[in-house]
């Protein structure tokens, strides 16, 4: 009887703890943060013109703890992707397009950093904000190509909310004017920075994901100011590693800037390209996809093949003298010995792409980096 009153005793106890557990997943998402529901773009209040075409029409979001879906609709073509909030990277396309995403919170926005690769590269960066009554949702969105930036602003509400309605008999929405930026220097979007490879790289030892180490070669200046020291660090990624394969395969490496760091620990984010290398490099540079594509040495394959018929034929010759027939023998040896040359170079040879460390490399800037002169004290 006593152990029977000790087990009823205890199960009243677990049940609040477990219903308490429970309450505390399903509230994880901030309200602030929660940019779960059915949106639809509101023109009357969006600011577009800069933008590039095409613009989400709708955007279905779901929200969980740990990504955010999204569905949207991009002139009656819809469209389906995710965004990871561990700061992972992830990748869907877009008609021709291929985009890879990173997110990161500030304070009660999603800041959305997307990589685009395509008929033309340029990076897209959004803000998404929601309003007070969460009846709106706002992506101010930045584009960032050829060295230009575009601004623009879209204004979702929430399916079933009514539009805004402007009228030819009230002024037109004013918007409010930009705030006077501080005095600050700017590094403009499509800078070429010359950098040190401090870590080798290539197609048949490194992977994707692997973090590559750099530094700054030369400084950069700005009206006769060091913006940018010789030795600040770069961080960057490999985002594909495609070891030559086949006889035909070549060796793909894709690398990404993600961050400088001045000597005084003053640091900028980006999502930049490689834009070409020394000759020390095994491969061609495609600076439009920032990719190392391996080439195989034509020269070199020759002569070893020619190397390798010639001990072929050699060998045949021998084998040919045992059997009492030199001439067959050096027929057969000089086919075999060409076929078995050729295979030996083919695997010794293959296109694989690598730079060695100590390279110079260089990385163009997809976006401006501001920095205020109080942060340029080195």
């Amino acid at each position: 009887m006593v152990t029977c009153r000790k087990v009823l005793h205890k199960a009243p106890v677990l049940f609040p703890v477990l219903v308490f557990a429970g309450i505390q997943s399903l509230a994880a998402i901030e309200p602030e943060r929660d940019f779960s529901g059915q949106w639809v773009l509101d023109p009357a209040i969006s600011n577009t013109q800069a933008l590039i075409e095409p613009l989400e029409r709708t955007l279905a979001i779901t929200q969980q703890e740990g990504s955010i879906q999204c569905s949207a609709s991009f002139n009656g073509t819809s469209v389906s992707w995710s965004y990871a909030l561990n700061h992972e990277e992830t990748r869907y396309r877009l008609g021709e397009e291929s985009r890879s995403s990173v997110v990161k919170w500030e304070g009660p926005a999603l800041l959305v950093n997307t990589l685009v690769s395509g008929p033309q590269g340029y990076t897209v960066m959004d803000r998404w904000s929601l309003s007070r009554d969460r009846s709106r949702l706002s992506i101010t969105r930045q584009i960032v190509r050829a060295g230009t930036q575009n601004e623009g602003t879209l204004v979702f509400r929430r399916e079933g909310q009514p539009a805004t309605l402007v009228s030819s008999n009230t002024p037109a929405l004013s918007r409010p004017a930009p705030p006077a930026a501080p005095a600050e220097i700017t590094v403009a979007a499509g800078t070429h920075i010359p950098l040190t490879l401090r870590n080798g790289v290539d197609t048949k030892y490194s992977h994707e994901g692997d973090r590559v180490y750099l530094d700054t070669a030369y400084p950069i200046t700005i009206g006769g100011r060091v913006v940018i020291p010789p030795g600040s660090s770069v961080n960057a990624t490999i985002t594909t590693s495609k070891a030559a394969g086949t006889v035909k395969g070549k060796g793909e490496l894709f690398i990404r800037f993600d961050s400088l760091t001045l000597p005084n620990g003053v640091t900028r984010d980006f999502r930049s390209r490689l834009a070409s290398a020394d000759s020390s490099t095994t491969g061609k540079v495609d600076p439009r996809e920032g990719k190392v594509t391996g080439e195989r040495d034509k020269a070199d394959t020759a002569r070893s093949t020619a190397e390798g018929a010639g001990i072929g034929t050699g060998i045949g010759t021998l084998a040919g003298a045992a059997a009492g027939s030199p001439l067959k023998g050096a027929g057969i040896g000089a086919a075999a010995g060409a076929a078995a040359g050729l295979a030996s170079v083919l695997i010794k040879h293959k296109p694989d792409a690598k730079i060695p460390a100590g390279s110079t490399v260089e990385m163009v800037l997809d976006r401006d980096l501001h920095y205020l002169p109080t942060e340029l004290k080195f």
